[in-house]
């Protein structure tokens, strides 16, 4: 049982699902800076029959994640795939052309600090031709290796890059704007080309406005031209909202397919709430 302290922020259940997941089901593990995220899909990834978003005040530990882990939602699957999903800071994009294995650390420490408790995992976005390198606690996956031998890792902005690459239109200026708990990662394109894919933190509805403005003028976006695609745990009511309408003719809530394609219980937030998080059993 998961401690009186730790109970989902929000989350699902989809009892109207058949139990299509029963001997094949797909359990995606994300872990962030200050959040962890349980979903439960068919292993497709495109029928979802719980979801629970675990928030915290301080940095996930193992203890942390142990708890979570321990939910009694989780004992009645048989998992045929398990996917830890690491939702940090701590990465680099490459040039596939450019990438050479034995700079893996080099490049972490450099440009992130010495992450002496962190080991270094890479993958291959071949779709934007890039690999992604970035470091993962090696308690945190120590923990799920135990729990799930079989469980496999990636980067969240990889699985965000597979998916934009998936339902690429031609657009000329694209900002993808995931909001996550005290994170946002933050998607740019411009032409064809990727400008920048990256994770920030933040405090302030202020902080989030600032690196979004200072990313539009380093890369010579128009703000009347660029389209806004937001999602995430962000209110249509919220300051943060109301401030982008102020600079963004373009800006709109990204909803997710997987809600609304299915009648669960207890999914009484917007659908574009779970839309950063429902994206990776998809892509993985």
């Amino acid at each position: 049982m998961i401690s009186s302290t730790i109970r989902p922020s929000f989350g699902f259940n989809n009892e109207n699902n058949p139990s299509f997941v029963q001997g094949a089901a797909k359990l995606c593990i994300e872990v962030g800076e200050f959040h962890v995220a349980l979903t439960i899909s068919n292993l497709s990834g495109d029928l979802i029959s719980n979801f629970d978003l675990y928030a915290s005040k301080q940095k996930i530990d193992v203890a942390f994640l142990k708890s979570v882990l321990s939910s009694e939602k989780l004992g009645g699957f048989q998992f045929s795939d398990v996917i830890l999903i690491h939702n940090q800071k701590e990465m680099v994009l490459v040039p596939s052309s450019l990438y050479k294995k034995d700079l893996d650390s080099v490049l972490i420490d450099t440009i992130h600090g010495d992450q002496l408790e962190y080991s270094i995992a890479v993958d291959d976005v071949h779709q934007w031709e890039m690999h992604n390198v970035f470091a993962t606690s090696s308690e945190l996956l120590e923990l799920v290796l135990e729990k799930y031998p079989q469980a496999r890792q990636i980067q969240y902005m990889t699985v965000c890059l597979r998916g934009i690459f998936s339902t690429l239109t031609e657009v000329n200026q694209w900002i993808k704007l995931y909001v996550l708990p005290s994170c946002f990662n933050l998607v740019v394109l411009k032409g064809d080309q990727l400008q920048i894919a990256k994770s920030f933190y933040y405090e302030t509805p202020e902080d989030i406005i600032y690196h979004i403005l200072n990313i539009v003028d380093k890369y010579g976006l128009d703000v009347s031209e660029v389209i806004l695609e937001v999602s995430g745990t962000l209110d249509s009511s919220s300051v943060t909202w109301k401030e982008l309408g102020k600079y963004f003719l373009n800006i709109s809530m990204e909803k997710s397919p997987s809600i609304s394609a299915v009648n669960a219980n207890n999914a009484d937030l917007p659908s574009h709430y779970f839309t950063p998080f429902l994206l990776i059993p998809r892509c993985v």
